[in-house]
């Protein structure tokens, strides 16, 4: 049986969200060309030992990758969008960035020591295979004792008053409103969690696409890619405690961290 997304199946819907992102990611390319580390990016990176081999996947303009390369760190960016990559190579000449694909990665198995895919990369992944690909060559390039990690927008956060929670459940009923109206005919609404967004880091950008995940999502992808025993769903907070505090159940903050440690040989 062929997945079906909004009425296509799932290859032609992933192709039109990778689409529809790469036109909305260069759009961004003035605000990720100038953005500094977060504050819990700074603290990961100073957890490190000199000379840690970080992959940041999902790179963009190089946010991430320019600043640690400008502390000394020894970091790779790879993305699938070219208009970022030219920023990213821009803005910091003395960088290393790979074009790829985070469900595809050109890059040797077991080869760094961090893979970091922040900042909600993931979320930009269309269908339930890319999901799975893209956790399974994450885990494949990570070195043996390494860390994946991987930032995720949460289905479940509420906002201020419950406002982003109501939002998105009253946009689930009009989709469905919408499409019986029709007598469901047409194309069906996009899957429950999975939004169309409008841009806020660049006043020209166009819309973007998110799939919000859960917590039991995030364990269910692990547990088929056979990696389950080694993941933690973590809060922000969580990630940068050893051993992470899991999260089951209904996690309210906007963000999720999934954590993958690899085994020593």
């Amino acid at each position: 049986m062929t997945t079906t997304h909004g009425g296509v199946n799932e290859i032609d819907y992933g192709a039109m969200i990778r689409a529809l992102n790469q036109v909305h990611y260069a759009g961004e390319t003035s605000f990720y060309s100038m953005a500094p580390l977060r504050r819990c990016e700074e603290r990961l990176y100073h957890k490190l030992s000199v000379g840690t081999r970080i992959l940041d996947v999902g790179c963009g303009a190089g946010r991430l990758t320019r600043a640690i390369t400008r502390l000394g760190g020894s970091i790779v960016g790879v993305d699938i969008n070219e208009a970022a990559l030219a920023a990213a190579r821009a803005g910091s000449p003395n960088g290393t960035f790979v074009h790829g694909s985070m469900s595809a990665l050109p890059l040797p198995a077991r080869s760094f020591d961090q893979v970091w895919c922040l900042r909600f990369s993931f979320n930009a992944l269309a269908t339930e295979t890319e999901r799975l690909e893209t956790l399974s060559e994450l885990w494949r390039v990570c070195a043996p004792g390494g860390t994946v990690l991987v930032e995720t927008f949460n289905w479940h956060y509420a906002g201020r008053f419950w406002l982003v929670r109501i939002a998105n459940i009253l946009d689930l009923w009009a989709r469905a409103a919408r499409w019986h109206g029709q007598g469901r005919t047409g194309s069906q609404p996009l899957p429950a969690r999975d939004i169309i967004y409008l841009a806020n880091k660049a006043s020209a950008a166009s819309p973007g696409f998110a799939h919000l995940t859960t917590a039991r999502e995030l364990y269910l992808l692990t547990a088929a890619c056979g990696i389950r025993k080694h993941a933690t769903v973590t809060s922000e907070d969580g990630v940068l405690s050893t051993p992470s505090p899991s999260l089951r159940g209904r996690h309210r903050r906007y963000s999720m961290w999934l954590v993958l440690r690899k085994p020593p040989e």
